[in-house]
């Protein structure tokens, strides 16, 4: 069974297209859906992109300070909380693979 479908721009009724045949209007409903889906999945990945670009990491806002004291200071931090971590994980990985 064909469709007809009053373009909202023209006014000419259009039979099983997406698209006006006289002023080229998207007349289909799941096209338009599609489309604003893109766009607002496109917003939202940039939303997110510029979060995290700004609110860096106490590390990585520092790291390539003009002061070679705040510098040295960030890696050593930095190091010190690696080092924890790693041994935090160790001891984890000890207790999970003694009680297996």
């Amino acid at each position: 069974m064909a469709s007809l479908v009053k373009c909202p721009n023209c006014g000419i009724y259009n039979k099983n297209v997406d698209y006006c045949t006289s002023c080229n209007t998207l007349l289909s409903y799941k096209k338009r859906r599609e489309i604003s889906f893109a766009k607002d999945k496109k917003e939202r990945l940039e939303r997110e992109r510029i979060e995290d670009e700004a609110s860096p990491s106490f590390y990585e806002k520092h790291k390539d300070h003009r002061f070679l004291v705040v510098r040295v200071f960030v890696k050593v931090v930095h190091s010190i909380w690696l080092g924890f971590m790693a041994i935090g994980m160790f001891i984890a990985w000890l207790i999970t693979a003694i009680a297996a």
